[in-house]
């Protein structure tokens, strides 16, 4: 399938809207409204703006909008949302200090006018929250006011009045630079099949606490007024904030954001199996970025702006769903469950492994996917003619997962053993295991632990863990050095002490 049916393309514009299009920026917001994308605010690498941009998606065009009216102050780290027709502007960083006014600008009189409650009372000043529309109501969550933020809070368009939303269930942990995404009925009523309902919900993703960056999933169900943390299967994006996220057909899409580091990579969370994927797709795929936005329009996503780390962006960049067949009744594949069922299963085995003095039996064929093994078997070593293996170092449980993993290409990587895992997937040189055990472990990094699991990230060649660990502790250095695992590698590894204290 072409780049112009399905994956990334960079959008063509109108030669004549090129002078005129948003300039650099990163920290800005976008809407979608009557097939038009709206771009508001930011910060162009020098100074907050509060120019306001139509791109039509019809004409390819850029084009300044007119207004009249006093319009918000230049700002970044906004929220921009359409409801009716008019674009809203809420809150943010003015360069000085934090903001919770709130603006409309009407499509209809082309006017910005501040927006005045009726009643209730606002958030407070902050930046960096998440906010949709849902009915007839801009909802508003975290962000950071002094303090990083978990409250809730509706205004409710049709009664001019701010209210805290009261809810059940676990409210998600304190953050800022989460996203948020709703579905509705375009995205498909479900409960009739046993599946989940996908209706009338919103979808909280990742952030940062102010300790470390998150990857979690909460779902708001409106009509409930209830929390629920998501579980979710499949390789999860890395913890990250300032990512994108938005709802086609089924599923929510993340590109991009920060994780310590600019990234591009682009996930799909299949929502009726709470399953990620990554996103496979032709065409070249944007640059890393994060600070940016992206709109959904009639089958593709746009994605404009943001900061790659050294420059702001100004790219317009457009990626094509497809057909989706998501929802075709093809039945699910069994081949992964029905390879599980071959782990320690002595039928058609062709080999034992003997761990902590208990029997594992496997598949030669299927265990040659590890490098350790197939240079075991394919070599000259004596193992090779042997149907009963010893192997040491490594425990009875985590072998099994390590075997799993080979068998399926998949396997639940719990807290309490990523470590150990990490330690067996690099003694048999399973890299892929080995980064989806780091992965899991970037999510886990805290000022007590984050001295021992650099050091074990060292001791692995972990590179990626080893890098976020060592920036975890530069930015928080008075705290993780007094704690008894830095202590520890001190005893264990000086040489990692003095790099510490050499890029202070």
């Amino acid at each position: 399938m072409s780049s112009a049916m399905w994956g990334w393309s960079k959008v063509e514009c109108v030669p004549d809207s090129e002078h005129i299009k948003p300039c650099q920026r990163s920290l800005h917001v976008a809407a979608i409204l009557n097939d038009c994308m709206y771009i508001f605010g930011g910060y162009d690498g020098s100074n907050r703006v509060n120019d306001f941009y139509e791109f039509s998606m019809e004409h390819r065009r850029w084009s300044l909008v007119p207004a009249s009216g006093i319009p918000p102050s230049p700002r970044d780290r906004h929220v921009g949302v359409t409801h009716g027709n008019s674009f809203y502007v809420f809150a943010g960083f003015d360069g000085t200090q934090r903001v919770n006014d709130f603006f409309e600008f009407s499509f209809d009189t082309h006017q910005w006018v501040p927006v005045t409650a009726g009643s209730g009372i606002p958030p407070t000043p902050r930046h960096s929250h998440a906010a949709v529309i849902y009915g007839h109501s801009m909802y508003v969550f975290g962000g950071y006011d002094g303090s990083y933020r978990s409250d809730f809070h509706e205004f409710n368009f049709a009664s001019n009045t701010w209210s805290p939303v009261a809810a059940s269930g676990r409210v998600p942990r304190a953050r800022y630079r989460a996203t948020v995404v709703t579905t509705n009925s375009s995205t498909g009523n479900m409960d009739g099949g046993g599946r989940m309902n996908l209706e009338n919900r919103m979808y909280l993703f990742g952030g940062h606490d102010g300790t470390r960056h998150l990857n979690d999933v909460h779902v708001f169900d409106f009509t409930n007024k209830r929390w629920d943390t998501l579980q979710t299967e499949g390789p999860a994006p890395i913890p990250r904030d300032s990512h994108v996220s938005v709802i086609h057909g089924k599923s929510m899409y993340i590109f991009g954001g920060s994780t310590g580091s600019a990234m591009n990579d682009f996930h799909e969370l299949r929502l009726d199996t709470c399953k990620w994927v990554p996103v496979q797709s032709v065409g070249s795929p944007p640059g890393h970025r994060f600070c940016h936005v992206a709109v959904t329009h009639k089958g593709a996503m746009y994605v404009f702006g943001g900061y790659d780390g050294t420059n702001r962006l100004n790219d317009l960049l457009e990626f094509r769903f497809g057909m989706d067949l998501t929802w075709c009744d093809i039945p699910e594949g069994t081949l992964v469950a029905d390879l599980r069922e071959f782990v320690d299963q002595e039928q058609l085995s062709d080999v034992t492994f003997i761990v902590e003095g208990k029997p594992v039996h496997a598949h030669k064929i299927l265990c040659m996917r590890c490098t350790y093994f197939k240079a075991m078997f394919m070599g000259e070593m004596k193992e090779s003619k042997q149907r009963q293996i010893e192997l040491k170092d490594v425990r009875y449980p985590i072998f099994l997962a390590l075997l799993e993993y080979l068998y399926t290409d998949d396997v639940n990587v719990g807290q309490e053993i990523a470590m150990e895992l990490l330690q067996a997937a690099d003694q048999f040189g399973v890299d892929r295991l080995k980064k989806m055990c780091e992965s899991k472990m970037l999510a886990s990094i805290t000022v007590d632990n984050a001295a021992r699991v650099f050091h074990d990230a060292d001791l692995h060649n972990a590179k990626s863990l080893r890098e976020k660990c060592l920036n975890f502790i530069l930015s928080n250095f008075d705290a993780v050095t007094k704690t008894e695992s830095f202590e520890e590698m001190g005893r264990t590894n000086i040489e990692l002490v003095f790099e510490i204290l050499r890029q202070r």
